[in-house]
């Protein structure tokens, strides 16, 4: 298959190209890898836009091993899924109940009588390893349900990830299952990656698979011995064509945003990483608002807070677009605690690194006590482990390399601080 340039407007054609792939899989169930070659951002948006279309989330990894590859795809469908509801409505069906009529009836038993029914029932299903998966999810507690036992269900499966994937693939209804995307640099990552996703789009040909890299390590790659990852690469291959920075000044223009010095190295920034379509609108926006913010602060008049939710909406999408910092964050989340016996809800938190960022729009220094009360936020998320990042709505659209630069830096630092093993005689919480 030849290479398949792609407008940079057409999301249509785009989502034609995919939607080829995607008949591959499921109607001539042909293992498919999607082959993105261009900036990781242009890529992640358009496999975003194209699964949402199909109410299908999207698990994007910076690695290449099979196993962190099903391990974060694992998280992934878990967020999405009931798999307790999954694993009895599977299990239900192999043993010809109605649809929910099993879910209904464990729902109601006791821990025993679960078990002697699930005995009775499991040796009907003919996939052993979804058995296995059963076994783990629905043998625990109905309330709350029980989260998956990876582990676990990887010993059952023989040890091989690409097992407990087709395992979960068989538990979910049909094209329910996340896309699975892996970013990275360098000829040798595009080796293994390709490598692990021509294994495990063997293991679940249903399933998008895609890869993302530079066009020159793509061609070096498919330049070296023909080997099978090699020509899944060759037949998936999609060129993302990425707009200019000047297409992209012509593009904001047209958006009504007025064109300035500040946002010259924020465009060279998006270009560079290949802002998908959604984020540069999203961009547009978060710029005419803070080009309104700076005309009501000069003229004197009220201002609405329309510049925070626009760089707020600008932000959250730039985070899912960048692979370092995809599915990490939480809009609007609450923490854990409470100040005064009132919930403390954090812009962008991220619970698994330990991150907080505020957005600060032009009102935060209107109000002398609303500053107050931040400060005090900012002092309890320290006190419960919490980096907080404060960045000024603004400086979202002007200073956008700068706060990318930032939170990258942080992930990465926060990343490797979680991988450090406990010194001796520390437990988890720091305490002898």
């Amino acid at each position: 298959m030849p290479p398949v340039p792609l407008e940079p407007r057409s999301h249509v054609f785009a989502h034609q190209v995919l939607d080829r792939h995607q008949r591959r899989r499921d109607e001539q169930g042909i293992p498919t890898l999607t082959m993105l070659v261009g900036p990781a951002g242009r890529a992640i948006g358009l496999l975003r836009s194209w699964l949402s279309s199909r109410q299908r989330p999207l698990c994007t990894l910076a690695a290449y091993t099979e196993a962190e590859a099903v391990r974060a795809w694992v998280e992934v469908l878990a967020r999405t899924r009931d798999l307790w509801a999954d694993a009895a409505d599977f299990l239900g069906s192999c043993a010809g109940f109605a649809p929910g009529e099993l879910r209904a009836r464990l729902q109601r038993k006791t821990a025993h009588e679960r078990d002697t029914l699930l005995q009775e029932l499991l040796p009907l299903a003919t996939h052993e390893d979804a058995v296995a998966v059963c076994r783990e999810l629905l043998c625990g507690p109905v309330h709350p349900a029980p989260a998956l036992p990876l582990g676990a269900v990887l010993a059952s499966c023989g040890g091989e990830p690409s097992r407990v994937l087709a395992a979960l693939c068989a538990l979910v209804p049909a094209g329910t299952a996340p896309g699975l995307l892996l970013t990275g640099t360098g000829l040798d990552w595009l080796t293994h990656a390709a490598r692990t996703a021509a294994r495990l789009c063997a293991a679940v040909p249903a399933l998008p698979v895609a890869l993302t890299a530079e066009r020159r390590c793509v061609d070096t790659f498919l330049a070296g011995m023909e080997s099978r990852a090699q020509a899944l690469v060759r037949e998936g291959r999609v060129e993302l064509e990425v707009p200019s920075p000047e297409e992209l000044r012509r593009r904001l223009e047209a958006l009504g945003v007025r064109q300035s010095q500040e946002l010259s190295a924020s465009l060279s920034q998006l270009a560079e990483d290949g802002a998908s379509e959604e984020l540069l609108k999203r961009f547009a926006q978060a710029a005419q608002a803070a080009q309104d913010s700076e005309a009501a602060a000069a003229g004197g008049t009220e201002q609405v807070d329309r510049a925070r939710s626009a760089a707020e909406r600008f932000l959250r999408l730039l985070l899912e677009e960048l692979p370092d910092t995809q599915g990490l964050f939480e809009l609007n989340e609450r923490a854990e605690f409470r100040i005064n016996n009132r919930p403390v809800e954090v812009d962008f938190l991220s619970r698994s690194l330990g991150i907080a960022i505020e957005i600060d729009g032009y009102y935060h220094f209107r109000d002398m006590e609303a500053y107050r009360r931040d400060r005090r936020k900012d002092v309890a998320l320290q006190c419960h482990g919490y980096l907080v990042l404060r960045f000024l709505a603004e400086d979202v659209v002007k200073r956008f390399r700068e706060i990318r630069d930032t939170l990258q830096e942080v992930v990465a630092q926060r990343r490797d601080l979680a991988r450090r093993p406990l010194p001796p005689g520390e437990d988890a919480d720091g305490g002898a």
